[in-house]
């Protein structure tokens, strides 16, 4: 008994040709959607979520400053600004992309914020709200959207 066996070396050719193309690709499409889909994530965390990215709740206001709330403000979301600010910029190379804030007070959300005001020597203390960031369920949309968009390059390679 014998077993008789070809491979045909051809399809390796054209599949190292077709990956070698996928190398050269202009990312700058796939770069403005990712930084869309984390801009749409970012906003969807301080809108309804009120977690940083790790899943952790945000710290409560205080006492004091909840009494300066009104209806409709929630952490975070007070008259918009700071969720409607939140944007993505494509680097120059279009190699990379960077999602964030232009407010003055974003870092101070993110970040936290412990000062004393010399004028009034009153104490400012903001806990950090970290709003910007990759979960690991935005890190899987994100994944999703690299693959189809390397499938749609694929396909129009063919």
């Amino acid at each position: 008994m014998s077993v008789d066996m070809r491979v045909d070396m051809r399809d390796l050719d054209r599949l190292a040709n077709r990956i070698a193309q996928l190398g050269d690709m202009d990312t700058r499409p796939l770069m403005d959607e990712l930084g869309a889909v984390v801009v749409s994530q970012t906003q969807r965390r301080i809108d309804s979520e009120k977690t940083d990215p790790d899943g952790n709740p945000w710290e409560a206001w205080s006492d004091s400053h909840a009494k300066t709330r009104h209806q409709g403000h929630s952490l975070l979301m007070g008259s918009g600004g700071l969720y409607d600010s939140i944007e993505h910029i494509m680097g120059i190379t279009g190699d990379d992309v960077e999602v964030g804030s232009n407010m003055v007070h974003a870092a101070a959300h993110q970040n936290g914020l412990d000062m004393t005001v010399v004028s009034s020597r009153r104490r400012i203390t903001i806990p950090a709200r970290p709003y910007l960031g990759i979960s690991f369920e935005n890190e899987e949309d994100l994944v999703v959207l690299v693959d189809d968009f390397v499938d749609r390059q694929m396909r129009e390679l063919r």
